[in-house]
């Protein structure tokens, strides 16, 4: 009998966490006023497990400056996550809102020279595909209209 392998968790993201229903999703409370977004996007697994992406993202000029997540990990682990994802108030938001902030300063990001962290051609595996299905919302990015670099 040939045993059957698990995908890796990379391999699982890639090719099937879309398919996981929207858990909730988080940003940080003061995230216009910053211009960083701290943003959790999780994931059910059938087993009640969970699958979370992690997204720091610069509204302001650079897009999503880094990106991991976390596969099928138990529900207890998300409040830890939470607590650790921004030094202030984590706040649970409609899908729609995330999206759009994320996409929407990748867009601004790569309009204006910057490329956003390579580690996103994964995570965005975790986030609903960008298509005109998803409600556009109006998000400033930048300053003005333009880059604005916090160093």
């Amino acid at each position: 009998m040939k045993k059957q392998t698990q995908p890796s968790p990379e391999n699982y993201i890639k090719t099937r966490a879309r398919s996981l229903p929207l858990e909730a999703c988080y940003i940080n409370e003061k995230w216009k006023d910053l211009g960083l977004a701290s943003i959790i996007i999780v994931r059910k697994h059938t087993t009640g497990n969970l699958t979370i992406g992690i997204y720091l993202v610069d509204i302001f000029a650079l897009g999503t400056k880094d990106t991991f997540f976390r596969f099928n990990v138990e529900p207890l682990q998300l409040e830890e996550i939470l607590e650790h994802a921004s030094s202030e108030k984590m706040i649970q938001v409609d899908y729609v809102l995330v999206h759009n902030i994320i996409f929407g300063a990748n867009a601004f990001a790569e309009d204006n020279g910057y490329k956003v962290c390579k580690e996103f051609t994964l995570t965005q595996n975790i986030l609903e595909e960008d298509t005109d299905e998803i409600e556009l919302m109006d998000i400033e990015f930048g300053k003005d209209g333009q880059p604005f670099l916090i160093l």
